[in-house]
């Protein structure tokens, strides 16, 4: 028994070993995995088209799967194209006008910041308060021009390298047509012993990216509307600006929303204390929509990770890879977890 119990702790030790080389094999190649991560977005958002367009009816219309992916992707050019012709023009239109209001904007910053320091100059504040009030202001500002710089950046670099544009559709294509075949082979590869056990993984990790996906696409555009009316009913400008970027923030698990709220309290309170409350109580009260009635229908619990656990993926993976860490924290999380627990059975 006790050489059995060794056998199987070796075992145990050797696949966590394994698992770990493998993340670090992936940090490695971080930038080659880019376009496969990206297609694995665009197969979990077209494969239920697919489905649906090429399953037997009553599930489906019956169409051959070929020509149904054919179709899922002129659909989705279709819609890419729409939203550049009809939603873009006007945030770039409005983001161009934030752009020019900036310098305004921040003399006001820096007038109300002359303000407070001159406020509570006249106390009795040990300096080490006031360095640490100075150095939390500027650090701020730091991270908000560094994420956006390097979330830019990111966009150019991907859009730069056009050979792994190119292979993003050609990738998609093939995992919605033979994602059988794929699998298959790929499980032919290992070991029979390990097969059962790669299988019970995958097919987690499928369950958990697949309803992320669904949810959190859900859970972007019903925030990011429930934002944009609100601060337009409220008078606040850039709401259309404020209301994208709450729909972007939301990917970010835990913190995301209240990144998303930064830049129209500081636009609203520059205008007015007042309106800044307002604005305030506005994404409190879509925050507790969100979390009591659309989280529990949408998402229920499904990534099953604590938020401590997010928040220590979010500082890691923002580390480690940049502003994308942010995003995909949550999923890479959940991945781990469900790898773990299953090779330390």
């Amino acid at each position: 028994m006790e050489f059995i119990a060794r056998k199987e702790n070796q075992t145990r030790i050797v696949r966590v070993v394994a698992l770990i080389v493998l993340l670090v094999f992936l940090y490695f190649v971080q930038d080659i995995i880019y376009p496969i991560i990206i297609s694995l977005i665009l197969f979990y958002i077209l494969n239920p088209v697919v489905a649906l367009l090429s399953n037997r009816w009553p599930k489906g219309l019956g169409i051959n799967r070929t020509v149904s992916i054919l179709i899922a992707f002129v659909l989705f050019v279709v819609f890419v194209s729409l939203f550049f012709r009809f939603i873009i023009p006007p945030f770039a239109k409005e983001f161009n006008h934030l752009v020019e209001n900036i310098p305004g904007y921040l003399n006001g910053a820096q007038g109300m910041l002359d303000s407070v320091q001159t406020w509570y100059a006249g106390y009795q504040i040990p300096d080490r308060i006031k360095d640490i009030v100075a150095n939390s202001i500027t650090g701020f500002v730091n991270f908000i021009a560094v994420f956006v710089q390097q979330t830019a950046s990111g966009l150019v670099n991907i859009f730069s390298q056009f050979l792994k544009v190119i292979v993003i559709p050609v990738i998609t294509f093939y995992l919605l047509k033979d994602k059988e075949k794929l699998y298959s082979g790929a499980m032919e590869l290992l070991p029979k012993n390990h097969r059962h056990k790669t299988e019970q993984i995958l097919e987690q990790i499928n369950t958990v990216l697949t309803n992320y996906v669904k949810g959190e696409l859900i859970l972007c555009s019903v925030v990011g509307l429930m934002v944009g009316i609100g601060l337009y009913f409220l008078g606040v400008k850039f709401f259309l600006i404020f209301g994208l970027i709450s729909a972007i923030t939301e990917f970010i698990p835990v913190i995301g929303p209240f990144i998303g709220a930064v830049p129209a309290v500081i636009i609203a309170f520059l205008i007015s204390p007042a309106l800044a409350l307002k604005v305030i109580i506005l994404y409190l009260l879509v925050q507790a929509f969100e979390n009591s009635l659309l989280v529990p229908r949408i998402m229920g619990d499904k990534m099953n990770l604590h938020p401590v656990t997010v928040i220590l993926a979010i500082l890691i993976l923002g580390k480690l890879i940049g502003p994308w860490g942010l995003f995909f924290a949550a999923p890479i999380m959940a991945i781990i977890k469900i790898t773990y627990l299953e090779l330390s059975n």
